[in-house]
């Protein structure tokens, strides 16, 4: 089926009764004596189908939803044919100019040897990777002026209980055992070059500014999201699924009844390993095949703890709490590794510098018919607060 061509509320409605489905195969595998049984092979190959048409289901209705949701500065619009030579103060003018080619157009630094990008190109990028992406929506991204870095204070050791005392007491005993670390968020550099047809510079109807704005956020965003979940700190930000004393130490594991699968009373216990006060705001991290497993999980009361949000916008729910999907959370479900995590993104700070060189390269492809553009922007990040997040991590 041409699950693309169907309306939102139509997606949402097919993917619904597709879990309506999967469920009622799944329950009805039972035997004479009412206990659970194995699926057949014909079963088992029908779940699976309709669970790949939920997960396909899942990934339109999301990027359908996050489209909604965007600023409208990303539809490309024809340009002026009569457009005429930029003047001097009108930066995003000389900018355009500058991407297509024409260093004299642009006064900063000279022109041919790199620029920084206005700050309206700028917002819009960012603005663009934020909008596009859950994780980034939520993670609490810290603006710097210049590549420098800040001081994260981190509570390393909590302060001992009060004690009781008389009315007036005659001493009171200083804390010895609060104690603060601070850690440094700094400013590592990202970059990527991509390269456009020298023609299509010459002959689109499109600004290529917005063309050029367009493919770094998408790099920048996929980047970024993959360092947020997965990163290794070194050079790049820290992940949330990378165990480590400077950020999320093993310490916030739980782990799993099984070495394959994710049970009910596994999501439930990670929750409840986070402290109400994050547990409010907390949201799921799951990859999209992990998702699916979840589909037909229940409680102690029989009740399933997934809930699908049945309008454009309603978030899917498991156990009370949004879920958000990631290509780059943990796909592989297998003993020891991650399979999944519950938290308040809040609590993970991403440092952004609000400047974007692009240096145009227009002799290194000049054989291939192309220009190149060059593009670095700063950026890092870390969880700064552990307990308020628990991973899974299968047993």
């Amino acid at each position: 089926m041409d699950f693309k061509s169907l309306s939102l509320q139509e997606k949402i409605d097919t993917r619904e009764n597709l879990i309506t489905n999967m469920r009622a195969l799944n329950d009805g595998c039972t035997n004479d004596a009412g206990e659970t049984r194995s699926f057949t092979a014909e079963e088992k190959a029908k779940y699976e189908a309709m669970g790949a048409d939920v997960k396909t289901l899942s990934a339109l209705i999301d990027a359908e939803k996050r489209t909604k949701e965007l600023n409208g500065f990303s539809a490309l619009r024809p340009e002026n044919p009569q457009a005429v030579k930029p003047e001097a103060g009108d930066k995003m003018a000389q900018f355009k100019a500058y991407l297509k080619g024409d260093f004299k157009a642009l006064t900063v630094d000279g022109g041919d040897a790199g620029a920084l990008a206005p700050e309206q190109f700028v917002k819009e990028i960012l603005a663009d990777v934020q909008s596009d992406t859950p994780i980034l929506q939520r993670v609490n991204v810290i603006h710097l002026n210049n590549a420098s870095s800040i001081g994260v204070p981190q509570e390393s050791a909590d302060a001992d209980d009060a004690d009781w005392t008389d009315e007036i007491p005659s001493s009171v005993t200083a804390d010895s055992s609060w104690a603060f670390t601070k850690r440094s968020l700094g400013a590592n550099q990202l970059i990527k070059l991509i390269k456009v047809s020298r023609k299509l510079l010459l002959t689109s109807a499109f600004g290529v500014d917005q063309l050029v704005r367009e493919k770094l956020a998408l790099k920048i965003r996929q980047t970024l999201e993959k360092a947020i979940l997965t990163g290794d700190g070194s050079g790049k930000p820290l992940g949330l699924f990378t165990a480590s004393a400077n950020g999320i130490s093993t310490g916030r594991d739980v782990t799993a009844a099984s070495a394959t699968a994710i049970d009910a009373d596994t999501i439930i216990k990670t929750k409840r390993a986070v402290k109400q006060t994050y547990r409010k705001n907390g949201v799921w991290i799951f990859n999209p095949d992990v998702v699916t497993s979840l589909l037909t999980l229940k409680d102690k009361n029989d009740q399933y703890i997934w809930r699908s949000g049945l309008t454009p916008s309603d978030p899917d729910m498991l156990d009370g709490s949004p879920i958000v999907e990631s290509d780059y959370a943990p796909s592989i479900m297998t003993t020891g590794l991650y399979a999944g995590l519950f938290g308040d993104l809040s609590k993970y700070w991403l440092t952004m510098v609000d400047q974007i060189n692009i240096q145009v390269l227009l002799e290194k492809y000049a054989e291939s018919g192309q220009v190149g553009y060059l593009g670095t922007v700063f950026n890092d990040g870390q969880p700064v607060l552990e307990e308020a997040f628990a991973r899974i991590v299968l047993a």
